[in-house]
């Protein structure tokens, strides 16, 4: 008996197991292709995510240049201190979200 990975949540079941306890995918009665395709569309979904979220931080960092672009808050006051937080926050978000995908894609 050893443990290996659902391919519909990812976490480890025993090999011996009908169904992952933790989200129901039956191993029972499935081909190798049915688990390859429930693989395959796990990686598609996660991929889809960090997508996602990669043009929210982009769009979150747009909002505040733009901000800061056209309000011109003054030097040291509290508005452009957010601002420029915001966007050093979305552009790390964003290069960290693209180097999780990339490392996703190269997993394959």
């Amino acid at each position: 008996m050893a443990l290996v990975n659902c391919p519909s949540c990812g976490k480890r079941v025993s090999s011996k197991a009908k169904d992952c306890p933790h989200c129901q995918f039956v191993f029972a009665g499935s081909s190798k292709e049915d688990i390859e395709r429930e693989a395959a569309r796990l990686r598609q979904e996660k991929s889809d995510k960090l997508v996602s979220q990669s043009m929210l931080a982009l769009l979150l960092s747009i909002a505040a240049f733009v901000y800061l672009f056209f309000q011109q808050p003054l030097a040291n006051s509290w508005q452009r201190s957010t601002a420029l937080l915001v966007i050093g926050i979305g552009l790390v978000w964003f290069v960290i979200n693209r180097v999780r995908l990339i490392m996703l894609k190269r997993k394959r």
